[in-house]
């Protein structure tokens, strides 16, 4: 394509172009609005993660109960099961 010096006129067919287009799309958005629907499910899946989100991280109650039972003396841990614990989370 040769372009003579004629960038002003180009330039104007180029900004009709896309004010036309702007025109047709404002036509095309008042036709169409777009709609979504959530199902029951997914709000029930939204209000569980807000509630779990909302939850305290530590288990307070457990880690009192586990203190105890170290400070007595009386916390056991088998080398069996820890052993079967951590292969089972393997990566």
């Amino acid at each position: 394509m040769i372009i003579n010096n004629n960038i002003q006129s180009i330039a104007g067919i180029y900004s009709n172009h896309s004010s036309n287009n702007k025109i047709a799309k404002a036509g095309r958005e008042e036709e169409k609005r777009d709609e979504i629907h959530i199902s029951q499910t997914g709000q029930n899946v939204r209000e569980m993660l807000q509630k779990m989100n909302e939850m305290d991280d530590v288990r307070h109650d457990r880690v009192a109960e586990l203190e105890n039972l170290i400070a007595s003396g009386n916390y056991h841990v088998s080398s069996r099961e820890l052993a079967e614990s951590m292969l089972q989370c393997r990566f």
